[in-house]
């Protein structure tokens, strides 16, 4: 038994160390939601957690033209000021390209969902990794301290549960809010909804966008999300091979 409790902990620190390292990179990258243009390759975006990439065309040399993709923070212009005097001066597609500016007045900030999900991603990042501590202690105490064992098996199992749930999270806040971030960086659709419900003008607005939005891009999960869906199956299997663990322990301890 004290053979199989190795396997289990050898095994858990494994998919532990695994999980946190895929999450990291899936945090690290700008590649969760990819709003491909249909036509045009230089309207293409790119979203992460905390940067927006966007395809842009540059003039490398005389008549020769690259696309490079050309990353900023992923913020927005706050929802509670008004900037009428500034937004009615611009194309719908350049108003939220003002907090790409350097040093720029507005106070931009992270969406509320972009919130949310910086803050999920971080609480499963340190949860697995108190997961690969507590995991790994169990191999520099006396192996016949059962009690001692059985205890840090509980609170690894509570780690890890809190880990998946809120790495499930993420992920259904990222299915839900798909196209979020295109229609306001492209359509500054919220700013524009409020203006015309405050003129009485929704009428057939919301249902333009979206068909414009349909027409034009394909919208889809990038591979930085398929990371964090594979750190969620990872995690998953953690939590197996710790309950294991748990049951083996306890098992030893009576008997």
């Amino acid at each position: 038994m004290l053979e199989m409790n190795r396997i289990y902990l050898t095994a858990g620190l494994i998919l532990a160390v695994s999980t946190l390292i895929f999450h990291m990179i899936a945090i690290g990258y700008p590649r969760w939601k990819i709003y491909e243009h249909r036509r045009t390759p230089s309207e293409t975006l790119f979203i992460g957690l905390f940067h927006r990439c966007e395809s842009q065309l540059i003039n490398v040399v005389s008549d020769t033209n690259k696309i490079y993709s050309i990353c900023n923070e992923n913020k927005y212009l706050p929802t509670k000021r008004n900037f009428s005097t500034i937004i009615n001066k611009l194309k719908p597609n350049e108003v939220q390209r003002l907090c790409n500016i350097a040093g720029n007045p507005y106070r931009c900030d992270y969406s509320p969902t972009t919130k949310g999900l910086i803050s999920s991603t971080i609480i499963s990042a340190c949860s697995m990794s108190f997961v690969i501590i507590l995991i790994y202690s169990h191999l520099l105490i006396n192996q016949f301290k059962y009690k001692t064992h059985f205890g840090i098996a509980i609170i690894t199992i509570s780690f890890i549960f809190l880990a998946f749930i809120f790495l499930l999270i993420t992920l259904i806040l990222l299915g839900s809010t798909m196209a979020y971030e295109l229609f306001e960086y492209r359509y500054n659709f919220n700013a524009r909804l409020t203006e015309r419900k405050q003129r009485n003008l929704t009428d057939g607005f919301e249902q333009n966008i979206r068909q414009t939005v349909a027409s034009d891009y394909d919208i889809r999960l990038d591979w930085s999300a398929g990371l964090e869906i594979i750190s969620l199956i990872l995690s998953s299997f953690t939590l197996v091979t710790q309950i294991l663990y748990l049951f083996s322990t306890y098992r030893n301890r009576i008997g």
